[in-house]
C-alpha cells in the first residue's frame, strides 16, 4: 500500500510539469513560426525594394507611345528610324464613346475606377489559382499594371517582373488620374497586323472612326488584344466572332449592356463591314520602312538581332518597338548605290527575274551593302541575298583546287590533262563545248573554269588528303554540306546551295589571307535604359595564306582574254572573281523545250582587297511555256554587269593589291608553295582544242564515290575567242552514259564585250592583241 501511495504521489507531482513542458513547447513552435514568417516577410519586403530599385526609370514618353528603333551606319550616323507598324493615330479619352470604354472594362478590368494600382480582389483568386496551376498559370493584371508592362517591362513570368510591374503601377498612379491612365491603355494596346492604338484598330479592320463602330466591331475590339493574333479575323474568323460574343456576354453580365442588346450584337456579324485584305497588304501594314534603300539591310539586321542570345525570348515586335539603338555595319553610301543598281540598271531580261547581293569588308567580314532584290520591300519580299540558291561553278575554287593546294602544295601552273569526256562511276561529264583543251595549267582551268581539271583535283585531293579532306576545308568558310561531297557538287549541283551573303563571306577568306569572318550587320545595341549590347562573330583561319594568295592570283585571270569575265574586270582595281551558273534538270529541258543554253541560275562573286562583292541572278519559277523562265546566252554576262557597275562605284582607286607572303614564290602565273617543288607543271596557254586523247575516253575513273550523287544542274561562262561581242554562253553538261544520272557542263563567255558594254574597260580594246599573245604562248609551248 505504501508503494502504491507513493507512486500516485510521484505521478501527481509529474502531470503540471508536463503539462508546462507542452506548453512551453507550443510557445516555442509558435515563436519559431513567428520568427520565420518575420523573417520572410522582411526578406519579401527587402527583395521587392531590391526588384524596384532595379526596375526600370519611370519615362513620360514611353507611357504615351510605343518607342521606335533607331538604326545607325558604321559612323554612327543616324540611317533610319523603324515604327514596326503603322504610326498610331491618338485618340483622346474624351473621344473615346462610352460603348468602347465599357466592352473595355467588362472585358479587361470592370473594377477600374474603385481599385487602386493592383485589384486585390483578383489577386487573391489568382494567387490560389498559382498555387494550382503553377505560377503565371493566373494572371490578375489590372489595366494599370497592362500599361506598365507595355510601356516598360517585357511578357516574361517572373517574381521579378511581377514586383517591378506593382512597385511602378503604384508610381503610376500617384502620377496620372485614372482617365489618363486609360487613354494610355487605348492607344498603346496592340491588335495584331502591326496595328497599336484603337482608333488606328477601328481604322484598319473596318475604316471607321471608333464613334462610328456598331456593338458587334466595338466587343471585337475590346477582345482582341488579349490573345491578338489567335483572334485576328484575317487568320481565324470563327474565333474572332466566338471572341466577340464572350465580350457582349460579359457585358451584359456586368450591367453594361441589356441582354437584348448583347443577342441583337451576338447576331450581327463582324465581318460585314470588315476591310478586305491581301496577304500582302496585312504584311505591308507590319512594317513601316519609310527608306526602301536600306530595307534588305533592316532585313538582315532583324534577322540577327532574334538569335542574339541577349534577345531570347522577346518577340521581334518587342524587340523593334523598345526604344532600342541599333549600331551596324553599314555604309550607307555602298548600300544606297548598290540598291539603286539593282532597282534601276538595265540588267533584267523580264519582271520574274530576281537578284541578290551581298557586299562585305574583305578585311573584317563586316557586311555593308545588302540587296535583297529589285524594290525590295522587307516581310513582303524574299531576301534574295540571304536565301539558297544552287551555285554553279562558282565553288570550284573551294572544293577542287584550295585543297589541291592547301593539302598538296599544288604550284598555280599545275598540269591537268583536260580531255573531251571524263566518266565517274558512270556518269560521262563534258566542258562547254564537248572537248578536250589538252595540257593546261590550274591557273587556266579555273579562269576558263573548265570542268574536267576540276573533276580531276577534286579526285587527286580525295586521294592524298582523304575523302574528308574537300568537305573539311569548305566548312572552315562556312559552306556546310550535310553529306559527302561528289563530282555533282563540285560543278554546283546537288547540295551545293548556298546564299549571295555565305559566298562574300567565303570569297573574302581568300581576299584577307586566309581568315574566315562572318558577316554580321550589327556592332552594338543600346537599349532604352543605356545598357550597352555588343555583338560579336566568328573569326578563325580557314587555310593556310600561301593557298589564299595563289587562289586570288588565279582568280584574278578570270577577267583576263579567255577568261569567264573577260571584260568584266574595274580599271584601276585588283578584282578576283569566280562565275557561275545553273540550269534545270533535264525533265523540265523537255517539258518546255528550252534552249540547251538557258540558265536558271547566274552568278559572280569577286573581290578587291577592299569589299568582297556576291551576285545572284535567276528564277524562282518556271511559268506556262517556259516562257520568260530563263536566262539565254546573251544574258548570262548581267550579273558580271552589275558587279562592274557597283564596284567601279565604290572602290576607292587607291592601287591596293593582295599581299604576297613569304610562304609563295614565283610570280605571275607561275607561283609556288615556299620549299615545295611542283613537279607536273606546264605553260600557260590560249585555249586549244585537243581531241587527241579520245582513246581515253571511254576509260571509266573506278575511284569510290559512293553514295554521292551525280545530279549536276550548273553550267559556266566561258572566253571564245572566236567572237568580238560581249555574251556569256553557258551550256548544261550532257549526260553520256548508261547510267540515267543526269549531268550538265559548263560554258564560256566571249572574248570581250562591245565598246558599249564597256567604253571604260582598257582591256576590252586590246581583246585581239592579248589573244595573239596567247596563241604565240601555246606556240611556243
Amino acid at each position: 500500500m505504501s508503494q502504491s501511495k507513493a507512486s500516485n504521489s510521484k505521478n501527481n507531482k509529474e502531470q503540471p510539469k508536463k503539462k508546462r513542458n507542452i506548453k512551453r513547447t507550443i510557445i516555442k513552435v509558435f515563436g519559431i513560426l513567428a520568427l520565420a514568417f518575420l523573417a520572410m516577410v522582411i526578406v519579401g519586403v527587402l527583395l521587392f525594394a531590391y526588384y524596384a530599385w532595379k526596375a526600370p526609370a519611370f519615362n513620360e514618353s514611353a507611357l504615351k507611345d510605343q518607342l521606335p528603333t533607331k538604326i545607325y551606319d558604321k559612323n554612327n550616323e543616324l540611317v533610319t528610324t523603324l515604327y514596326m507598324g503603322q504610326k498610331r493615330e491618338h485618340v483622346k479619352f474624351d473621344e473615346v464613346p462610352d460603348q468602347l470604354k465599357d466592352a473595355v472594362l467588362a472585358t479587361e478590368d470592370n473594377r477600374f475606377y474603385d481599385h487602386g494600382a493592383l485589384d486585390y480582389k483578383r489577386l487573391s483568386g489568382a494567387v490560389l489559382k498559382n498555387f494550382t496551376g503553377g505560377f503565371g498559370s493566373q494572371g490578375a493584371s489590372t489595366l494599370t499594371q497592362q500599361v506598365v508592362k507595355r510601356s516598360f517591362l517585357t511578357d516574361k513570368k517572373s517574381i521579378e517582373r511581377k514586383a517591378q510591374e506593382a512597385y511602378l503601377s503604384y508610381r503610376l498612379e500617384q502620377e496620372y488620374s485614372k482617365d489618363e491612365i486609360f487613354e494610355m491603355y487605348l492607344n498603346k494596346i496592340y491588335y495584331s497586323d502591326g496595328i497599336y492604338g484603337s482608333q488606328t484598330a477601328a481604322k484598319y479592320y473596318f475604316d471607321k472612326k471608333l464613334k462610328d463602330l456598331n456593338l458587334a466591331e466595338t466587343a471585337y475590339l475590346a477582345g482582341l488584344p488579349q490573345v491578338p493574333n489567335q483572334y485576328n479575323i484575317y487568320d481565324n474568323p470563327e474565333g474572332a466572332e466566338k471572341r466577340k460574343d464572350t465580350v457582349l456576354y460579359l457585358m451584359e453580365r456586368h450591367g453594361r449592356i441589356s441582354k437584348e442588346e448583347m443577342k441583337e450584337a451576338q447576331d450581327t456579324p463582324i465581318d460585314k463591314n470588315l476591310v478586305q485584305r491581301t496577304i500582302e497588304d496585312r504584311n505591308e501594314a507590319m512594317t513601316e520602312t519609310p527608306d526602301n534603300e536600306y530595307a534588305s539591310y533592316i532585313n538582315f539586321v532583324k534577322q540577327e538581332i532574334t538569335e542574339n542570345k541577349a534577345f531570347k525570348g522577346q518577340s521581334l515586335n518587342d524587340i523593334m518597338t523598345n526604344g532600342n539603338k541599333i549600331y551596324t555595319n553599314m555604309d550607307k553610301d555602298v548600300q544606297k548605290k548598290l540598291q539603286d543598281a539593282v532597282d534601276n540598271g538595265t540588267f533584267y531580261k523580264n519582271k520574274d527575274q530576281i537578284t541578290g547581293s551581298s557586299i562585305i569588308d574583305t578585311k573584317t567580314g563586316k557586311l555593308v551593302g545588302i540587296s535583297g532584290g529589285k524594290d525590295y520591300k522587307d516581310v513582303v519580299d524574299r531576301n534574295q541575298a540571304t536565301d539558297l540558291h544552287p551555285t554553279g561553278s562558282s565553288l570550284k575554287p573551294i572544293l577542287s583546287y584550295g585543297p589541291a593546294i592547301e593539302n598538296m602544295q599544288y604550284a598555280t601552273n599545275h598540269k591537268f590533262q583536260d580531255e573531251k569526256e571524263y566518266s565517274i562511276n558512270g556518269s560521262v561529264f563534258k566542258n562547254y563545248d564537248g572537248n578536250g583543251h589538252g595540257s593546261v595549267t590550274m591557273a587556266d582551268a579555273l579562269a576558263r573554269s573548265y570542268n574536267i581539271p576540276a573533276l580531276k583535283a577534286w579526285q587527286e585531293t580525295n586521294q592524298n588528303a582523304g575523302e574528308k579532306a574537300v568537305k573539311d576545308f569548305a566548312s572552315k568558310v562556312n559552306l556546310n554540306y550535310k553529306e559527302e561531297i561528289g563530282p555533282s557538287e563540285v560543278l554546283g549541283g546537288s547540295q551545293s546551295e548556298f546564299s549571295p551573303t555565305q559566298l562574300a563571306s567565303a570569297f573574302a577568306s581568300m581576299g584577307n589571307g586566309g581568315t574566315y569572318n562572318e558577316a554580321k550587320s550589327i556592332r552594338k545595341v543600346v537599349t532604352q535604359d543605356d545598357e550597352t549590347i555588343k555583338f560579336s562573330s566568328d573569326s578563325h583561319k580557314a587555310m593556310e595564306d600561301y593557298t589564299a594568295y595563289m587562289l586570288t592570283e588565279m582568280l584574278k585571270g578570270t577577267f583576263d582574254a579567255y577568261g569567264s569575265a573577260y571584260g568584266y574586270g574595274v580599271d584601276g582595281v585588283n578584282v578576283a572573281a569566280k562565275t557561275g551558273t545553273g540550269t534545270y534538270g533535264d525533265e523540265v529541258y523537255n517539258e518546255y523545250q528550252l534552249p540547251e543554253n538557258a540558265a536558271k541560275d547566274v552568278w559572280i562573286t569577286g573581290y578587291s582587297p577592299q569589299y568582297t562583292m556576291s551576285v545572284w541572278m535567276g528564277f524562282n519559277k518556271v511559268k506556262d511555256y517556259g516562257e520568260n523562265s530563263f536566262l539565254g546566252h546573251d544574258e548570262q554576262i548581267k550579273p558580271q554587269m552589275l558587279f562592274k557597275d557597283v564596284m567601279s562605284q565604290i572602290s576607292s582607286y587607291d592601287g591596293a593589291d593582295f599581299e604576297k607572303p613569304d610562304s609563295v614564290t614565283g610570280s605571275g602565273k607561275s607561283l609556288s608553295v615556299a620549299g615545295n617543288e611542283d613537279n607536273q607543271t606546264t605553260s600557260s596557254s590560249a585555249p586549244s582544242t585537243d581531241n587527241s586523247n579520245d582513246s581515253n575516253n571511254n576509260n571509266q575513273n573506278n575511284y569510290n564515290f559512293s553514295n554521292n550523287n551525280n545530279n549536276v544542274t550548273t553550267n559556266e561562262p566561258q572566253t571564245n575567242s572566236n567572237t568580238s561581242r560581249s555574251s556569256n554562253t553557258q551550256s548544261t553538261t550532257q549526260q553520256q552514259s548508261t547510267n540515267t544520272e543526269e549531268v550538265t557542263t559548263e560554258e564560256q563567255t566571249t572574248e570581250a564585250p562591245t565598246s558599249e558594254d564597256s567604253s571604260d574597260n582598257s582591256s576590252s580594246s586590246s581583246s585581239s592583241s592579248a589573244a595573239k599573245e596567247a596563241a604565240k604562248e601555246a606556240e611556243n609551248d
